[in-house]
C-alpha cells in the first residue's frame, strides 16, 4: 500500500470491549482466524489492522483479559459495520472463549512521534530490517529519523514471523496520518506495522 492509496480520512480506529480468556501470549493468528470466521466480510480487506489484545500477564505464559481490555482495530470507515457485527458475539481464540461487547470509533489523530510494537522483517536480521525500513519510508514519502527496538516473533500461517519494534520521530501531520493509514510492511491483521501515538 502507498500513501496515495491509503487516504487517512477513509480510516478510523475502532475499539471493542472484550472479556473471557485467558489467552496464550502468542494469540494473533488465532484471534484473526476467529474474527474471520465470525465476520467473513472482513476477509477481503487486506488493509484491516488488528492489534494484539491488551491484557495482564497471568500464570503459565498466558494473558488475562481485564475490565479495560479492548480489541483495537484500524480499518476503512466503509468496513465499520462489518466489524460491529462482532459486538455481542463470542468466539473461540486458541481454546478460550472471548466475548465482544460495545464498540467505539475515533478518527485518526496526527502525532509527531509514532510507535509500532512490531514491524515485519522480510529477513530476520536487524541490519537488513533497517535498510528495509528506510526503503519503505522513502516509498511513502516520509523522511524522518527512526529507532529500532526489540525483536519479537509470533506464529504465522506458514511458520514463524519475526519483526522489530519501531519508533518514528519529528513527523509532520501529513506523514503521521499517512503512516497510520498505510502502516508499514506486511501482516497488519497479525499486529505488524501498526503505528500509534507515542508521548
Amino acid at each position: 500500500m502507498t500513501a496515495d492509496t491509503a487516504r487517512p480520512a477513509d480510516y478510523v480506529d475502532l475499539a471493542l470491549e472484550v472479556s473471557g480468556g485467558p489467552l496464550p501470549r502468542d494469540h494473533s493468528l488465532a484471534l484473526w482466524n476467529a474474527i474471520a470466521a465470525a465476520a467473513p466480510a472482513l476477509v477481503e480487506d487486506e488493509t484491516l489492522a488488528i492489534l494484539p489484545l491488551r491484557a495482564a500477564a497471568g500464570g503459565e505464559g498466558r494473558l488475562v483479559l481485564q475490565r479495560r481490555s479492548r480489541l483495537l482495530t484500524r480499518l476503512r470507515e466503509a468496513r465499520v459495520d462489518a466489524m460491529l457485527a462482532l459486538s455481542g458475539r463470542s468466539v473461540d481464540v486458541a481454546g478460550a472463549m472471548v466475548a465482544f461487547g460495545a464498540a467505539k470509533t475515533r478518527p485518526l489523530i496526527p502525532h509527531a512521534t509514532l510507535y509500532a510494537y512490531r514491524v515485519a522483517a522480510a529477513i530476520d536480521d536487524e541490519e537488513d530490517f533497517v535498510r528495509e525500513t528506510s526503503r519503505g519510508l522513502a516509498e511513502l514519502g516520509v523522511r524522518t529519523e527512526f529507532i529500532v527496538g526489540k525483536r519479537s516473533a509470533i506464529r504465522g500461517p506458514q511458520g514463524e514471523l519475526a519483526g522489530f519494534s519501531l519508533m518514528l520521530t519529528e513527523l509532520t501531520a501529513r506523514e503521521s496520518l499517512g503512516l497510520q493509514a498505510s502502516g508499514l510492511g506486511a501482516h497488519r491483521r497479525l499486529g505488524f506495522g501498526i503505528f500509534v501515538g507515542h508521548k
